[in-house]
């Protein structure tokens, strides 16, 4: 087993929970060590490739430039103080190193993930233009950060690889975040009071607010039972509601499969919240993304059906 898994499970067994802040300090220091230990050398020996990295990020950046401005010449004797003073500094025994790197100085600026998430994607894009040397590195960094992820995942990202081009993503699935997550904001627009919850518990999980993944859970059962309120003319709760459900999916023209897949899913959601959420903290940190897309599924499908419904008036 890895030693990132071990540690990782040890915080959970004395439910150690790290605010965002914390997290992802510890994720840029180690991302830092990462850096330096597979691309300080190369940097410092290609100053070209730290200079490139430089000129593109400076691009990101736009911000205010130094310009020429007339000034006083020095005197003569200024002149020949600065010389000396170069002279001297040419004696010293100096050997530079990672930390004199302009990728260095921004990675260590960096103050929350997105920025983070930038500054290293242009890297891998100055990188990628010295594919035939940096190739072999690029795998150990990529390995790398993928263990360190484990430790600190709200501070983290995702890196994927296609050829020679390295792409960083937020953590979470692209496909299931437009599909599901995208469509569902999109969706709840008409249903405001609903829309609130679901934001409030998205929100809560991309800050990595562990202390706060009960209220996460609460706002998803509360948005889920909102929208099917408000669809199906109703008051009742997820769990009182059945009757009016099963026959709402049954009017659009579902399979009578999928409707009783729904009704099921449904029934053991309803127990997951009662059980886990409701009565006790008795969830894992591991299930709250994959109820996020469970619910947003869930809406995904009524919203739809509302829609078609709506459409057809």
């Amino acid at each position: 087993m890895q030693i990132e898994k071990r540690l990782n499970n040890h915080y959970r067994r004395w439910n150690i929970d790290l605010t965002y802040e914390e997290e992802f300090l510890k994720f840029k220091n180690r991302l830092i060590r990462i850096l330096d230990k597979f691309l300080g050398s190369y940097l410092i020996s290609h100053s070209g490739v730290d200079k490139r990295f430089f000129e593109i990020f400076k691009l990101h950046e736009a911000d205010t430039p130094e310009v020429k401005r007339s000034r006083l010449l020095p005197s003569l004797i200024d002149r020949q103080l600065s010389n000396l003073r170069k002279e001297a500094q040419g004696f010293r025994a100096t050997e530079e190193g990672f930390g004199d790197t302009s990728v260095y100085k921004y990675v260590s600026q960096c103050e929350n993930s997105q920025q983070l998430a930038t500054v290293l994607q242009i890297l891998f894009w100055v990188l990628e233009e010295q594919h035939h040397e940096t190739q072999h590195k690029i795998s150990e960094i990529i390995q790398e950060i993928r263990k360190i992820s484990v430790l600190t995942p709200s501070a983290s990202f995702k890196v994927h690889r296609k050829g020679e081009q390295i792409i960083i993503y937020p953590s979470g699935d692209q496909f299931l975040d437009e599909g599901i997550v995208d469509f569902v904001l999109s969706g709840l627009e008409d249903y405001p009071d609903t829309g609130k919850a679901f934001e409030r518990a998205l929100k809560i999980y991309q800050r990595g607010e562990a202390s706060q993944y009960r209220n996460l859970l609460d706002d998803l059962r509360f948005a889920l039972e909102q929208l099917l309120q408000k669809v199906l003319n109703s008051k009742s709760s997820l769990e009182n509601q059945k009757e009016k459900r099963l026959q709402w999916l049954k009017s659009q023209g579902l399979h009578v499969q999928i409707v009783n897949l729904y009704q099921t899913l449904l029934s053991q959601f309803v127990q997951y919240q009662n059980n886990a959420v409701k009565h006790g903290e008795n969830f894992s940190v591991d299930e709250v993304e994959f109820m996020i897309y469970l619910t947003g599924n869930f809406m995904r499908l009524i919203l739809q059906l509302a829609r078609q419904v709506d459409d057809a008036k």
